[in-house]
């Protein structure tokens, strides 16, 4: 129950997060939603779902935040729940998208939970590609250190 009252304290830090950029003005720049999935490969490995927002500071510099939530196993304790926040810096290569493909890297922070080793910080860096525009959507996939190699991909709403 600890667990899930943590995961729901970091959706409401996102969606807060959110809300306040809004309200400095970031709205008018395009706060993008985004859905993903991800792996994390580790002595405790994770396979989450994750909801967040990409809050641009100007065409090139993006942050991420993103609360997920998912299984986790091995390192012999079976299956659990695990969960996660991060807080994660993206330089964006071609902030125009002008390339069919755009590559980034980025860096950051984040917050683990798994129950076989409660919560632990984790330092980020990542590095993925921004697929090309489909409709009202930009697909991604990235590839990963942060808690063990993680690999992820999802899509951000654009307007």
């Amino acid at each position: 129950m600890r667990a899930v009252r943590v995961v729901i304290v970091a959706v409401a830090m996102v969606a807060a997060a959110t809300s306040a950029a809004r309200a400095q003005g970031a709205h008018a720049q395009g706060i993008e939603p985004e859905a993903r999935v991800d792996a994390i490969v580790a002595h405790r490995s994770a396979v989450q779902a994750a909801l967040g927002a990409d809050i641009p500071f100007s065409p090139a510099l993006h942050l991420e935040l993103a609360a997920g939530a998912g299984p986790s196993f091995g390192g012999g304790a079976g299956s659990s729940f695990s969960a996660r926040g991060d807080a994660i810096v993206h330089f964006l290569l071609d902030p125009q998208h002008l390339m069919r493909w755009s590559p980034y890297a980025g860096g950051g922070v984040g917050a683990r939970y798994d129950k076989a080793a409660d919560w632990r910080a984790v330092a980020i860096l990542v590095v993925g590609v921004n697929a090309p525009r489909w409709k009202h959507a930009v697909p991604f996939i990235e590839a990963g250190l942060g808690g063990g190699f993680r690999i992820g991909a999802g899509v951000r709403r654009t307007p």
